[in-house]
């Protein structure tokens, strides 16, 4: 599995997510914002801890194993807005192609935007849906909380982030 294949895998496993906040009033008073993913300018790390994978074979996550992650966000028009920058720890044995026996990463990131950072975790991810929390904020998202979807495209992801009042 080449390293660009693997990164667009993870980047549907971690909840990535991406761009320009378009910020809505619910009737509970809380706040929802809308990304969408940008692939193009993503940097990924694989980090094989031992017991290490056989060169050239798919690779095998093994407990302690880690992605590192960053993806520009932008706008519906492209306009680069931010960066989601996680890391994903693997707390189970698994085939990194194997739906069906997850490895089950904790993942812990922050959507970087002007007007603030949003941090997030999950350990809800693969598949088409990644689900996660909002467990704080600085900036304009002090005190944040809520939480997050994030759906794979063929682009990227379109997110959804619900704060609480």
């Amino acid at each position: 599995m080449s390293s660009r294949t693997l990164a667009l895998a993870v980047a549907g496993l971690t909840a990535a997510a991406v761009a320009a906040p378009v910020l809505a009033q619910s009737s509970g008073g809380g706040q929802t914002i809308s990304f969408h993913e940008l692939n193009k300018g993503s940097r990924f790390a694989y980090i094989d801890n031992p017991p290490r994978n056989p060169h050239r074979r798919r690779p095998v996550f093994s407990v302690g194993d880690q992605i590192v992650l960053a993806n520009p966000l932008g706008d519906d028009s492209g306009a680069k807005l931010g960066e989601l920058r996680a890391t994903c720890t693997f707390t189970k044995k698994a085939p990194a192609t194997d739906n069906t026996n997850p490895a089950h990463p904790f993942c812990t990131g922050a959507f970087v935007l002007k007007p603030g950072t949003l941090f997030i975790q999950t350990t809800d991810t693969g598949g088409k849906m990644t689900r996660g929390a909002v467990v704080g904020g600085t900036g304009s998202y002090v005190g944040a909380r809520g939480t997050f979807t994030s759906a794979a495209t063929k682009s990227g992801a379109d997110d959804v982030v619900s704060l609480l009042p």
